[in-house]
């Protein structure tokens, strides 16, 4: 066939009066030619349409290729792992989204994260995990909403307008919908109104739980509730005491209430900066048994008789059948609310937002306020709408019915300059000189 197309009309190499005769003179082919050239034709129909066959089985192959994860679950289907049906099922699911926050330890309970997502998966048809991570300081935030390497986070009320990061005001934080936060209601009217949460007229942080830094006490080893955070330094309890190791703002704080600073000084540099408040500051450091990180634990207080405490373990540590309490010291107790707030990491994903907001809304319910917040956390709950659920015992512990007894007995942790921030940082940092604290210097 080869030699036959060459040569039409003459044997061997073609020449150039060759194509002039087949145009000039095509009515004069002879029949073998036309037979030959009609051949030809049909060869090369043939073979183009051979090859759009062999482009669209190509195509059709690399569409169908399985993905690695598909591919594993057949292989484990024909190893007898999984039968071939849930295999193809589980390879065409799709991936949940995920949320992810950055909280204080032990405000999301495996139950209750669980229960949530179940909720979103009923209500919007979609699944999605919650990721939680927890803090050991409040200044661990910061690089992780900068990155928006976090979609929701727990802080405490003094940082959200802190100079040092200026979340709201650099759009780090989202505004929130309050329409899809409808318990925000029932918070008590002056946290739903304080000033941090707010600008511009939106809102940007949900108050969800409060507590003290709180002097705590083992009811079977102290037979009376101390009256004053002096107590630290009875010669009695030196080296039984346990203190948070990275609370260097608080520990100032109650040192400076102990030696009788009036409330509005007790963090002002200026005044703390003599040597009779630093004599006293080192003493509570060197006197103490040990010092927590992050979050008080069980662990950490277990067979004490005295400690510093958010509250968290006190809930945990009477499961255990170790009761202990909060005082109330005659000088006031540095107290702390907080909030929950979206980043900007969620800023081009609306749907995760909304699902943010309703999981906040959540933990406004009185089942979690009530059954967690207060009952094993021994906090303080944020809303109102609690009272028909608490206990006579529950009622007395949050001082219902005492007229002004947070305005005199809690002192609101102030958001301190950057100047007198610094300046008390240095005098933990003296104080505990030589001191393992196992921690990083920090504080909620």
């Amino acid at each position: 066939m080869a030699s036959g197309f060459l040569s039409p009309l003459t044997t061997g190499k073609p020449g150039p009066n060759m194509k002039l005769t087949a145009c000039r003179h095509n009515l004069d082919i002879p029949a073998t030619w036309l037979g030959r050239w009609i051949y030809f034709r049909s060869c090369l129909v043939l073979l183009a349409a051979c090859g759009w066959l062999l482009f669209l089985a190509i195509a059709f192959a690399f569409a169908a290729e399985p993905s690695d994860d598909s591919l594993h679950s057949q292989l484990l289907a024909l190893q007898g792992g999984l039968p071939a049906s849930s295999a193809m099922a589980q390879s065409g699911k799709a991936e949940p989204d995920v949320l992810r926050l950055l909280i204080w330890e032990g405000h999301a309970p495996d139950v209750w994260i669980e229960r949530f997502e179940k909720q979103v998966e009923n209500r919007h048809g979609r699944s999605v995990k919650l990721q939680i991570t927890y803090v050991k300081g409040g200044e661990e935030f910061y690089d992780a909403i900068r990155d928006r390497a976090v979609d929701v986070v727990m802080m405490t009320h003094h940082t959200y307008k802190d100079e040092r990061f200026k979340y709201i005001q650099n759009r780090l934080l989202l505004p929130i919908d309050l329409a899809n936060i409808p318990n925000f209601k029932h918070v008590i009217p002056d946290m739903r109104m304080a000033e941090y949460l707010f600008s511009e007229r939106q809102v940007f942080a949900i108050p969800v739980s409060q507590g003290p830094y709180g002097l705590a006490y083992n009811t079977a080893l102290l037979e009376s509730e101390p009256q004053s955070w002096n107590i630290f330094w009875d010669p009695r309890f030196k080296g039984q005491y346990v203190l948070g190791a990275n609370e260097y703002i608080y520990n100032v704080n109650i040192t400076a209430l102990a030696l009788g600073y009036p409330r509005k000084l007790i963090g002002d540099y200026d005044a703390l900066n003599n040597p009779e408040f630093k004599k006293k500051l080192r003493s509570l450091v060197v006197n103490a048994h040990s010092f927590w990180i992050g979050v008080d634990k069980p662990d950490n207080l277990a067979g004490r008789p005295l400690a510093v405490s958010w509250g968290d373990s006190l809930g945990p540590l009477k499961a255990r059948g170790e009761q202990w309490k909060i005082a109330e010291p005659a000088e006031g107790t540095i107290c702390w609310i907080d909030n929950y707030a979206i980043t900007w990491a969620l800023q081009d994903k609306p749907f995760l937002k909304t699902v943010a907001e309703e999981y906040i809304n959540e933990l406004l319910t009185t089942d979690y306020q009530m059954g967690h917040i207060l009952r094993y956390m021994s906090l303080t709950p944020v809303i109102t709408n609690i009272e028909e659920f608490l206990t006579p015992e529950e009622a007395g512990r949050l001082k219902l019915g005492i007229p002004n007894f947070y305005e005199r007995n809690r002192i609101l942790l102030k958001t301190y300059s950057h100047r007198d921030r610094n300046g008390m940082k240095l005098l933990w940092d003296e104080a505990t000189q030589g001191i393992a604290l196992n921690g990083h210097t920090d504080e909620k």
